[in-house]
């Protein structure tokens, strides 16, 4: 199996089910939007300290964390899509 063959056959997996990437899209959505709203209240809220700068780390993690989630699922709905039919319209004009 050629790498052109596999990378099909795992675009093809990834777009297989929609509904899993549009729930991935807004989990990812959520989660980077959490990430943003303890980010900016351990601004207002927390006294400047070692305690405000870990909840500040804490939500840039959940905020890289979401963003890498949401951009999963939105490359699984959209831009995979597109690749697959690529590759596939080439593979069967190459044989």
């Amino acid at each position: 199996m050629t790498n052109k063959e596999k990378l099909t056959a795992w675009l093809e997996r990834q777009i297989k089910a929609p509904r899993l990437a549009l729930q991935r899209f807004t989990t990812g959505g959520f989660i980077f939007s959490g990430g943003f709203m303890l980010l900016i209240l351990a601004d207002q809220r927390f006294p400047d300290s070692l305690g405000k700068e870990i909840a500040a780390l804490f939500s840039m993690a959940l905020i890289c964390l979401g963003g890498l989630i949401a951009l999963r699922g939105y490359l699984a709905l959209s831009v995979f899509k597109v690749l697959y039919y690529l590759l596939s319209s080439n593979s069967a004009s190459d044989k």
